[in-house]
């Protein structure tokens, strides 16, 4: 019941933050960009909605959605950066089931609050899955501004509502106190250059 009402709250926040976006193009009258973020959002949506029903998905399923939504930020953001996701073969032939939209509030944030910031158009997304032991380790790492940036210039509530709810999700699906979540920040010479953030899934076959 629990995931069912924090699943029910992560929709309606991601697609707030999707409409914004389109909102944004239409305001700066790109209208061609416009109908192609309109495009991949109602792909997005489908997506979405075929699984509005499951409290989990394939692992090859939500890896697609998060392909979309990093796309429509890409254009968002005039491919300020480019992205790569990835997973072994071997966990994508086993086809595991995971909670729909679980890593993609930690994307954003990558997207949103480090690589935006970052000046010129060198930013990389990296998202890689892979198995470690009985779990499903997510590897997310950007290099953008950094955590102590954000944290002096954007309001924690600004950037905190889907992570807070993708912590609680990870938590209960792993039955743990608490949720398997690590963040690091990562450094270049003593200067922040970008954060990685881990997230592990106790493995649910199909």
């Amino acid at each position: 019941m629990e995931m069912k009402a924090l699943r029910s709250q992560m929709n309606p926040h991601f697609i707030f933050n999707c409409i914004n976006s389109i909102d944004a193009l239409i305001q700066s009258n790109d209208k061609y960009h416009a109908t192609v973020y309109l495009n991949k959002f109602a792909k997005l949506i489908r997506n979405i909605l075929d699984s509005s029903k499951q409290n989990t998905i394939s692992l090859n399923q939500d890896l697609e959605a998060l392909k979309l939504y990093i796309e429509l930020e890409q254009l968002r953001h005039e491919n300020k950066f480019t992205a790569s996701v990835t997973a072994e073969e071997s966990v994508l032939q086993e086809d595991y089931k995971v909670p729909p939209l679980i890593i993609q509030p930690f994307v954003e944030n990558a997207i949103i609050h480090g690589i935006r910031h970052r000046p010129g158009n060198g930013g990389i997304l990296t998202i890689t899955v892979s198995r470690q032991g009985e779990y499903l380790q997510y590897l997310i790492e950007d290099n953008g501004v950094g955590r102590d940036y954000v944290k002096s210039r954007i309001r924690r509530e600004n950037q905190s509502y889907g992570i807070d709810m993708s912590n609680d999700r990870v938590k209960l699906f792993n039955n743990e106190a608490t949720a398997s979540v690590h963040i690091t920040d990562l450094f270049n010479n003593g200067q922040p250059a970008g954060t990685r953030v881990e997230v592990l899934l106790k493995i649910q076959s199909c």
